[in-house]
């Protein structure tokens, strides 16, 4: 996933920056959907997401480069790895925290914690280089004069695929529950829902996303231990400019981001997306701090 800038703005280099937007804003919303689920579910501020995130690509790595795997059950092996760190991480940190009394403060410190750990701990593995998934370079098409790859066509078609699954998924016996927990969980535990199996629920199909965007992310370019805070960092934003707590809308809040990001190329170069990306969070909390979108979803 990259973006091209230039100075001037002819019609070609907008139609790749369209393109490059697209590939770009279907990241950025899959990176919000796997946020948005957890957090409009349990109301607790993952950022130990990252640790999961960059989990999910060492071990797809770990298990294709040292072991020998194939690289589509390393693959596997990678998402079945962040589900269960990102369960993990609900039954033994934060519900034992919610039993204690602990604060919505104090989980979000621990989760802090776990996104900075964690890091290092791969860190100290793996070591501080980046690695490549053995998937080789990835075929480069060009239609008049807009090029993309096989990695690009591959994010854009999995992260939808994704979101779509997920948002069907809100119609099942699971997803109600989820639904209902998210609007009223004393109320919901009095008509038989638990809330602890709802949250175990979350924080798979959120963990599961966001293992599924680090291993996108992957096949194009290199992990590092220190790949997964920007990510999440991006998802938390999208999750804020849909609205928080508005599951449905925060796809389309990242893809909104990431097209804007990518159109940013028309005036301003690479080095500038992270500051057009806060640039955009700061207007978007002053001019409509409850997020862009006026509709609210539970």
């Amino acid at each position: 996933m990259h973006l091209i800038s230039a100075a001037g703005a002819s019609p070609s280099l907008v139609l790749q920056l369209v393109v490059s937007g697209v590939v770009l804003g279907s990241f950025y919303a899959l990176l919000g959907m796997s946020v948005s689920v957890i957090y409009s579910t349990t109301k607790v501020f993952h950022f130990a997401h990252a640790f999961v995130y960059t989990a999910a690509a060492y071990v797809a790595l770990g298990t294709a480069s040292v072991l020998g795997v194939p690289i589509v059950l390393a693959i596997v092996i990678g998402l079945i790895a962040a589900v269960v760190l990102g369960v993990t991480i609900e039954l033994v940190v934060y519900r034992s925290m919610r039993r204690s009394g602990a604060s919505s403060l104090g989980i979000f410190l621990a989760s802090l914690g776990i996104s900075i750990a964690g890091p290092n701990l791969i860190q100290i593995i793996f070591g501080p280089d980046g690695r490549n998934l053995p998937v080789g370079n990835p075929a480069l098409y060009t239609v008049g004069t807009v090029t993309f790859t096989t990695w690009d066509i591959v994010t854009v078609v999995v992260s939808w695929a994704l979101i779509g699954g997920v948002l069907a998924m809100r119609r099942s016996r699971w997803g109600l529950a989820s639904i209902a927990v998210s609007a009223n969980r004393e109320l919901s535990a009095a008509v038989g829902i638990s809330p602890q199996k709802i949250y175990v629920y979350a924080f798979a199909v959120g963990s599961l996303l966001i293992g599924s965007a680090a291993i996108l992310f992957t096949l194009n370019q290199a992990a590092t231990p220190n790949m997964g805070l920007q990510p999440v960092l991006f998802g938390f934003i999208a999750t804020f400019l849909a609205g928080v707590g508005n599951q449905k809308t925060a796809p389309l809040a990242g893809f909104v981001l990431g097209m804007v990001v990518s159109l940013s190329g028309i005036w301003l170069s690479q080095t500038f997306q992270t500051a057009v990306i806060f640039g955009l969070l700061f207007v978007a909390l002053i001019v409509r701090p409850q997020g862009i979108f006026r509709k609210a979803a539970v």
